[in-house]
């Protein structure tokens, strides 16, 4: 008898060691789907920054291009201008001389809009190179803690390849310890969705179910002869001392 229960001891202490390795490689499954989506979530905000920065680098090369091709307008528009007040002290009568200064008059318009134009660019120009010095610093340091994010991510996911493997290793060489009889009720009361199959018991409330046990079936438990499973959640059932 005293044999019989340390044997039973033994294999439900490989029982429990069992379902240790496959509570842990479940927990390192799960844990192995969710960093591939926070590093997919790592790399959509580092993009998302990216754009931010490179939108407004394109604005600041479209404000420059606009700028050059003012600053070519307004060198046309200033030699026009010289071109045709040389012009009008070569005019013979009045009326050509009105209709030269109002041409005049029109240039003068003309180069003052642009000049106002100019002023206005460079302004932006200001605001947009500042903003984007600002930006491509907030960029670099974005890089430095995405790249730093996304290696720490990486290293534990392979470190939980490694784990996941010794999980598996372990618990293929605890099942060939456990008699099949014993393995098979394992499996089936994992199958019906319970979660824990073997669940510990401690004054007579059952671990797994919260409920009580009868004080006989408490009191055979202790002796830890026969394989018991709780009469209300059917788990498989051991006998836990926590008095020390």
């Amino acid at each position: 008898m005293k044999e019989r229960g340390m044997r039973l001891r033994e294999e439900l202490a490989r029982l429990i060691e069992l379902q240790k390795m496959e509570s842990a490689a479940g927990r390192i499954q799960a844990k192995k789907k969710v960093l591939p989506v926070q590093m997919t979530t790592l790399e959509d905000a580092f993009k998302s920054f990216s754009v931010v920065v490179d939108t407004e680098r394109e604005q600041l090369e479209s404000l420059r291009k606009r700028r050059r091709e003012k600053d070519v307008q307004l060198l046309a528009g200033q030699e026009a201008l010289k071109r045709t007040r040389e012009r009008l002290f070569e005019v013979k009568t009045n009326k050509e001389y009105q209709a030269m200064l109002k041409e005049i008059e029109v240039f003068e318009a003309k180069n003052s809009r642009l000049e106002d134009e100019m002023i206005s660019l460079l302004d932006e120009l200001d605001r947009l190179e500042t903003a984007l010095k600002t930006g491509e610093g907030e960029l670099e340091a974005h890089r430095r803690r995405y790249e730093e994010e996304k290696a720490r991510l990486e290293a534990e996911l392979n470190s939980l390849a490694g784990e996941l493997n010794v999980c598996v290793r372990k618990g293929s060489e605890l099942k060939k310890e456990i008699p099949a009889e014993i393995l098979r009720k394992y499996e089936q009361i994992k199958s019906v969705g319970r979660g824990v199959a073997v669940v510990a018991v401690w004054r007579e409330v059952c671990d797994g179910c919260h409920m009580s046990i009868p004080p006989q079936l408490y009191n055979e438990l202790q002796k830890s002869v026969l394989l018991t499973t709780c009469p209300n959640c059917n788990r498989i059932i051991y006998w836990e001392n926590r008095n020390g």
